[in-house]
Formats: structure tokens, sequence, C-alpha cells
């Protein structure tokens, strides 16, 4: 990490040749940007309190409300929620801290599968705990400005993401499978978990909407210092022909901090969760959504989601703002090109491909945050909340 610092104190200082004029590589700073670069929270690697970089390598746009980002982990000092150690993922995120920070954020975890069900991701390295978490191809992963993909191996299914300002696009290749699903944790929050959750299915039958709040009694940043509520709108590529809900009895008197979360008793509650086939929509302590349908080999299954920050109807603004009727390689380049327009504010000449990658991932970084809050119509939530 000093090395990173350094190198982008020495351009800025003019060491190092940075200038507005066009280059061979002008237009295209994004192309150096590698996401992998500080997403580790390891902490026995970094021989440090607080572990290493602790990016998200997943797919975001500058400044964005939205980072749609592998998971790998739930509890401890995790912000990114990823860790490039780790050997499993538990599910893929639409919000995420981007950089260097306690854990909080990691709503709205996506996660194909099929075969087994199960309402809990399960621990890695914990047999004893089964779940829904998958292995996966580290050969296979990559990451690039406004895009991730990695192969899932347990269940042969390649996950693809990208990101607009405020959502993103979930793009799943299923192998051929009567039992197929896709599965999203409406609790799950990093270091803690969301109190109170509600989902709708819409009459359209490809459509859920709804709310996850996330209060300082369900842990989060600094052990509860955060207090907020996460607004989706999202639409299915197949329609909700088979779908269901999960539901925990959360005992009012446990405590749902940090590690409660990933505690065996806690975990051997979810674990237990009632199956609901028979609603259309739910509010609970501890829920979540299933969707299940056949696929053919190497058929693709999109999920499109807007998040807000204020409430369901910003979610919905959000949505058809920036992602209703474009597909995901549409995202896919204009999350690139936002990038690229980002990044362009300095060009580095005459060095090494190295070099211009430490420093443009190094000004990517910079990016993340501060987020922008407000929705497209431009209403953003107030420090009470409203």
């Amino acid at each position: 990490m000093k090395k990173y610092f350094l190198f982008t104190i020495l351009c800025l200082t003019g060491i190092f040749s940075c200038t507005r004029e066009h280059g061979d590589d002008s237009g295209e700073p994004a192309k150096y940007v590698n996401p992998m670069i500080g997403a580790s929270t390891s902490t026995t690697m970094a021989r440090a309190l607080h572990g290493m970089g602790k990016t998200v390598p997943g797919a975001t746009t500058p400044f964005g409300a939205a980072q749609v980002s592998p998971n790998t982990i739930t509890g401890g000092d995790n912000g990114s929620g990823y860790s490039d150690e780790h050997q499993t993922i538990e599910g893929f995120a639409f919000a995420q801290i981007g950089t260097g920070a306690h854990g909080d954020l990691g709503n709205f975890l996506v996660m194909p599968a099929n075969g087994v069900f199960y309402p809990i991701a399960g621990k890695e390295n914990d047999p004893g705990i089964k779940g829904w978490r998958s292995h996966y191809d580290k050969q296979s992963e990559q990451a690039v400005a406004g895009y991730y993909t990695v192969n899932l191996t347990d269940y042969d299914i390649k996950a693809e993401a990208t990101a607009s300002p405020h959502g993103g696009i979930l793009r799943f290749t299923f192998p051929e499978n009567k039992q197929s699903r896709i599965q999203i944790d409406f609790a799950r929050r990093l270091g803690g978990t969301s109190t109170l959750q509600y989902i709708r299915v819409e009459d359209d039958h490809h459509t859920i909407r709804g709310w996850m709040k996330c209060p300082p009694e369900g842990g989060g940043l600094l052990d509860g210092a955060a207090d907020y509520t996460v607004y989706f709108y999202a639409k299915f590529s197949k329609p909700l022909a088979n779908y269901g809900f999960w539901s925990a009895d959360i005992p009012d008197a446990w405590r749902r901090k940090d590690e409660d979360v990933i505690s065996r008793t806690y975990l051997e509650r979810v674990a237990q969760s009632a199956i609901i086939r028979d609603k259309k929509a739910l509010e609970g302590k501890h829920i979540g959504f299933f969707t299940e349908f056949p696929t053919s080999e190497k058929e693709e299954v999109n999920l499109s989601v807007g998040i807000s920050f204020v409430d369901m109807e910003g979610a919905e603004k959000n949505f058809k703002a920036e992602l209703a009727g474009k597909n995901f390689d549409m995202i896919r380049r204009a999350a690139y090109e936002q990038w690229n327009k980002a990044l362009g504010v300095i060009e580095v000449t005459g060095k090494s491909e190295e070099e211009k990658t430490i420093f443009y991932t190094a000004l990517y970084h910079t990016m993340f945050d501060p987020r922008v809050v407000s929705d497209v119509d431009g209403r953003y939530p107030g420090p009470d909340n409203r």
C-alpha cells in the first residue's frame, strides 16, 4: 500500500509526467484499472490489525450509490465483504462500503444455485453449517472497471456483474437443470443484520420491490453507528412462476451485531426458517426470497436492480431512468465509459504499464466515496432519515 500511495504523490507533484494533452492512451485510462488490487481483509497478510486494502472488486460507477460485488464473508472487520484468500462466495450484494472501512452495507445479497435449497449461506470451512455458498474458480475471476465475472464451481454457474449509478445487473449462465434458482437474502448486512425487511411480488410476475431497515441495533459500522434503509425495485428476466420466501423466527431478546449473526446458534435458527409459498408479500425480522425454474445448457438469466436510500418510489424511478429497456452489455459499456471520463482528468505518459496500473487503480479507488445518495429526481435522505 505504501508503494501505491508514494507513486500517486510523486505523480501528482510532477516527478512523473502527468498531463491533459492527448498521448497514446488518450481516452481509455479505465483499461489500466485493476479492481483486484487491495481486495483483501487479511490481517495476517497485512501484518496489521486492520487488514489490507478492503477494496471492492466488483462493478461500480464513479461515486455511484451501488456497488455490485461478490461477497465471501459476513462477520468481522470486513468492510468490502470480500477477501481474496477466501475459497467460497456467499453471494453478490448491491451496496458495499468501497474501501478501507469496518463492515456495513452488503445489502440485497443475491446467489444463483441449483439442487438442494438452503436458507443460509453457511460458513467457509465449516461442514457442520451447510448453506448455499459455493467454491469458485480463481482462474475464471476477472475484474475491470464496471464489470466482474467468476465461475461458481459447486453449481457450474457463470456469474457476471455490472453497475449503473443507482443499481446494476447480474447475469447468470446456468447449466441444464430442472431446479435452477436465484435467491436473495434481505436480512444480510455486513457486520450485523437488517432487523426488519419487506418484499412484494408485483402483478407482472417479473418484478419485486421492498426495503431493508438497518438501524444501530442491527450492528454494522462501529458496532451500530449507522442507521439507514435500502429500498429496491428488481426485475427478473424469467417469469416468477415458482417462487417463495423463507422467514426465520428471531427472538426479540437476541443480540444481532457483528459476530452474533454468524454464530452457530444464530445460523441454526435461520436454517430452520419457515418456507412460505402462498403469499405475494411478506414482512419479517429475517426473510429471503427465491425463484426456481428449469434451465437449458448455457441459458442466461438476468436480475436487474435499482436501489434507493430514500423510498420505494425512488428505487423504481432510479431503475426506470438507468436500467429499463437496457441489456447487460449496454450497461457494462456505459459504466466503462463513465470510468474513462472520470479517470481521464489526468493522463499519465511515458511510464510503464505497471506504473499506469498502479496510478489509475489508486485514482479509481478515490472515486468510490463520497457516494451519491440522492435519487435521479434529486431527493435524498436527511440526517433524520426523512
